[in-house]
């Protein structure tokens, strides 16, 4: 049975310093220091009542609505940052799940938490501002190469859910492509060539993924997302 650990919102706040020659503390702006909350958060279709974006060029939207990572990734981002105890949304999540991963939840999958209705839309681009949260260079292109990436929802019905509630799957997608097959295809497209046929088929990913993918296999697709700026 899978649950919510927990239910996290955040506001945009500023970090680093101008005068900083080292580019992990130079000047960002971010709401990726969630907050665990205790009661019941409404969500409607651009997430959850009180979360902020930032960047709403690169994230956000009804696509990229909720936020998802799984508890189970917690003890290998720990072993990569040497650090112990990691607090709930570590990684700007929304919702840290126990129970799912990356390779059982698939795209198109329908979940229900509480009265809220969310469909499973895409894998998350692990951006540079995870290196600046956590102050190493290297947790952004670490978290692509792993594929543990968490993934985002659409929200499919409004509605509120809580810290404990249990997560219903409704529906699984027919093509059965997991978050982590896709992050995989993704992040080394001519090595994962079997994949392909299978991604192909999905029809519930967010648009732009398969043009994405075909420009990871023609050597087009700039992944500048990931380097400190």
């Amino acid at each position: 049975m899978a649950i919510v650990k927990a239910l996290l919102i955040g506001e945009v706040k500023n970090y680093g310093s101008q005068s900083a020659t080292d580019k992990l503390n130079t000047p960002w702006s971010s709401a990726i220091f969630k907050v665990a909350q205790n009661g019941e958060i409404f969500a409607n279709e651009l997430g959850f009542v009180g979360d902020s974006v930032a960047d709403t060029k690169h994230h956000g939207g009804p696509e990229k609505a909720i936020f998802a990572n799984s508890l189970s990734n917690y003890a290998k981002w720990e072993k990569f940052l040497g650090f112990k105890n990691m607090a709930y949304g570590a990684m700007g999540e929304n919702l840290c799940i126990d129970g799912l991963d990356e390779s059982s939840v698939c795209v198109g999958d329908i979940h229900k938490i509480g009265s809220l209705v969310l469909q499973v839309s895409q894998p998350r681009k692990p951006c540079f501002k995870l290196s600046k949260r956590w102050g190493n260079e290297n947790m952004a292109t670490h978290i692509f190469e792993t594929g543990l990436t968490g993934w985002y929802y659409r929200v499919i019905t409004p509605g509120s859910c809580k810290a404990g509630d249990t997560i219903e799957i409704v529906k699984k997608d027919e093509v059965g492509m997991s978050i982590l097959e896709v992050n995989r295809l993704f992040y080394a497209p001519n090595e994962n060539l079997k994949l392909l046929e299978k991604f192909n088929a999905l029809t519930t990913i967010t648009n732009g993924w398969h043009d994405d993918v075909k420009r990871r296999l023609n050597n087009t697709y700039s992944i500048e997302f990931m380097k400190i700026i």
